[in-house]
């Protein structure tokens, strides 16, 4: 019986303290910081939104303000066969041969267009700023997302550990309890409770294997890594100070990425109604441009003719009536700001909403964790007193099967406080854009 209060202490080990390092037992363990530069080296989805940031850098240029170029080549040769008649004199021409040369450059430089030129130019700036958000966006999330399943790994390893020793317990409680039925001080239905206490720890073992492993192979996705890869994670919680919620709130109405790709989309929005209204203005051009030709043709009065040169000028045009079409291009571009407008207080409200509500069930698993150690110390004291009661024959099978799973389950209650704790302190910095601060809180 002694074993058994061995491995009653053992059991505490399943409990993660408030920033207590409970020491690698893998010398692969690697901290959650480490993992996410893996994740953002290799993740197939983090490299296609770069690429699409890339795609968005290439298109913003200054192309509006700069001229356009083109040039342009011919060449033709024909074989005919004409009569020509002049003063009554007539004149055959047959199979003959005429060549045409032509070559020539034209040149066309806006420099007025009712100021579109500078709106579409800062309309591509922001879209480049937009594809640097949706960026963000996914390595937000997947950082998210990875940090979840790191802590779920973490109190899974913690839970097998514990779903471990109970079996242990159940093991050796079916085995004193065999040894007491042969001797016949112990009846045949204790013996087969405990046969079932020990299926039933045993069925919850593998159960927790399974989530485990599954755990692990969901990660393993995320890095980009083998699928079967394990033992890399460590098996520390640590919450960090309390955050504060005006300050998560202040944070957030500047960097939260939501918020800022709804004042990108008002920005770009504005630039179309800037476009739209341009229309109505006079378009000015610079041209020029470098013209050559040469044609041979015998069977005409002329029958050489070359020439070259360079021209240049301006051209200007207006639109006078289109059915106004530029009215209501205009009108729609001030409605569709109007909108974006609207959304931005849309997202706004769901983020204050959002925080409040998770900022609320963050305070209260903070103290969770408190009262929840405190109910693994009870359970545990309990425990060793149920043990020394079941020694001495005064405390039944069922009864010390209560209180062993009443210190399971309190064990299991204070890794869950731990791990919803540490998953809202993360998820908040997420939602208030503090990713330095994210990072900081997790080495």
């Amino acid at each position: 019986m002694k074993k058994l209060i061995i491995i009653g202490i053992l059991m505490v080990l399943a409990h993660t303290g408030r920033g207590q390092a409970q020491g690698s037992k893998d010398v692969s363990v690697q901290k959650l910081s480490v993992l996410i530069e893996q994740t953002l080296e290799q993740n197939p989805s983090v490299g296609v939104v770069r690429n699409r940031w890339r795609q968005a850098d290439n298109m913003h240029s200054i192309q509006p303000f700069l001229p356009s170029l083109g040039g342009t080549a011919r060449y033709n040769k024909s074989n005919s066969n004409s009569k020509r008649v002049f003063n009554e004199q007539e004149q055959d021409f047959e199979n003959t041969t005429s060549e045409n040369v032509s070559a020539g450059l034209s040149l066309s430089w806006t420099i007025f267009d009712g100021l579109g030129m500078f709106a579409d130019y800062q309309r591509g700036a922001y879209q480049l700023d937009a594809a640097e958000l949706e960026t963000r966006r996914v390595v937000e999330q997947l950082l998210g997302e990875l940090s979840e399943l790191y802590y779920r790994i973490v109190v899974q390893q913690h839970r097998l550990e514990a779903a471990g020793e109970l079996m242990k317990l159940s093991r050796e409680r079916f085995r004193i309890i065999t040894e007491q039925v042969n001797i016949g001080t112990a009846s045949g239905m204790d013996l087969q409770q405990a046969r079932l206490d020990l299926n039933a720890d045993s069925s919850l073992l593998i159960r927790h294997k399974e989530a485990l492993q599954d755990a692990y192979i969901r990660i393993n996705q995320l890095i980009n890594q083998p699928l079967l890869s394990h033992g890399f994670v460590s098996d520390t919680i640590f919450i960090g100070s309390p955050l504060v919620e005006d300050d998560l709130l202040a944070m957030a109405l500047d960097n939260n990425v939501q918020l800022a790709a709804n004042r990108l989309g008002v920005a770009i929005t504005e630039q179309d109604l800037r476009l739209a209204q341009s229309r109505r203005y006079p378009t000015i051009n610079l041209v020029s441009g470098y013209t050559y030709s040469r044609a041979e043709t015998p069977a005409s009065v002329i029958t050489f003719n070359e020439s070259n040169g360079f021209n240049y000028g301006v051209e200007a045009g207006i639109n006078i009536f289109n059915g106004f079409e530029v009215n209501r291009n205009i009108r729609n571009a001030r409605i569709e700001l109007e909108n974006r407008q609207l959304s931005y207080e849309e997202t706004e409200l769901a983020v204050r909403a959002q925080l409040h509500s998770l900022y609320n069930t963050y305070l209260n698993n903070i103290m969770m964790v408190d009262f929840e150690r405190q109910n693994v110390e009870v359970a545990r004291a309990n425990f060793d007193l149920a043990l020394e009661r079941y020694e001495l024959g005064v405390l039944s099978g069922l009864g010390f099967r209560e209180f062993q799973l009443g210190y399971i389950n309190a064990v299991d209650r204070s890794l869950d406080a731990m791990y919803q704790s540490k998953v809202l302190e993360l998820s908040l910095l997420v939602l208030s854009g503090q990713m330095d601060e994210f990072m900081q809180r997790i080495r």
